[in-house]
């Protein structure tokens, strides 16, 4: 999961305030107002089988992009690859509950 900030027009306010957009790998899962704190959630029916066919087009793309990086900067690459295999099935836990549990 990912947390950005973006300006946005609040119905509760009526201002534009900051929001916080909270992500589960790259879908929109809840907008949350700084200022009033009114939230509004993406529904967990219309999540889950959005995030399914994100995660499938993720796994697919994989290979690809890192080939791309593997050869963009091999000794990078090498050296980052143990700490990022061992980073994602965390990642992923993360997301995937964040997910069912809506």
């Amino acid at each position: 999961m990912s947390d950005a900030i973006a300006e946005l027009l609040c119905e509760h306010c009526d201002d534009v305030t900051d929001h916080e957009l909270r992500y589960a790998g790259r879908l929109l899962e809840h907008v949350e107002c700084t200022r009033c704190g009114r939230r509004t959630e993406v529904s967990g029916r219309a999540l889950l089988p959005a995030y399914v066919a994100d995660l499938e087009q993720r796994v697919a793309s994989k290979p690809r992009r890192m080939l791309r990086r593997a050869a963009d900067d091999p000794v990078g690459y090498a050296m980052s690859l143990p700490a990022a295999l061992a980073r994602q099935p965390v990642k992923f836990a993360r997301e995937f509950w964040a997910v069912l549990k809506r």
